[in-house]
């Protein structure tokens, strides 16, 4: 038996080449390690990714935004982890899958990994580029080649991990489902668009 194995194995480097091997390992222990952190960091990622999405800045201060990131950003994370752990606990449990709520949240927690990994380059960011990232004015940006070069370098950055978490995710909960990563893929999407459907229906009724 080799030492990954035979010891807990530190996610922020395993999720990345070995996830279901991690997964397995957390689920046997019924660690939680790591778990609460990751569902934070990876809610303040994407808070500050709506952020820039929608050119907020206009609107909101700099200062401001930074700061409803730390207050909402953890809550969101938070959320997104229960909410989908529960979702796709759910539809195995529907289709006569193994795995409970308890093993997805830990699937799905691991599984923020390369989300989380990315807050180091979102303040590398809000260093260089200020309150640009929020804004459709990039005046700093347009002045310099180097740092528009560097902000797309950033963007490739942010879609090859962003592909890469799915990868991750899909694979960590075929751990729990004990099926294929691609049967696992398949789950996450469909579960996701029923639950964004059934939401948008009731929004519409109740809202």
């Amino acid at each position: 038996m080799n030492l990954f194995h035979e010891e807990m194995p530190n996610p922020w480097l395993t999720m990345w080449r070995r996830p279901r091997e991690t997964v397995r390992i957390y689920v046997e222990s019924g660690s939680n390690k790591w778990l609460w952190l990751l569902a934070v960091l990876a809610g303040i990622k994407l808070f500050l990714d709506n952020a820039d999405a929608q050119n907020v800045g206009d609107q909101i201060p700099f200062g401001s935004i930074i700061f409803l990131s730390l207050v909402f950003g953890p809550l969101i994370g938070i959320f997104n982890w229960y909410l989908f752990s529960g979702l796709f606990a759910l539809t195995g449990r529907i289709l006569g899958l193994s795995g409970g709520w308890g093993d997805m949240r830990r699937a799905v927690g691991l599984s923020c990994v390369p989300l989380a990994s990315l807050m180091p380059l979102w303040l590398v960011k809000l260093v260089l580029f200020g309150s640009e990232v929020f804004t459709p004015e990039t005046l700093l940006l347009d002045s310099s080649l180097w740092l528009l070069g560097l902000i797309v370098l950033f963007y490739l950055v942010d879609l090859v991990v962003g592909v890469w978490y799915l990868v991750t995710l899909s694979k960590s909960v075929a751990e729990v489902y004990e099926c294929s990563a691609w049967l696992a893929l398949a789950l996450i999407l469909v579960s996701s668009m029923v639950f964004t459907v059934v939401l948008g229906f009731l929004l519409l009724f109740f809202v």
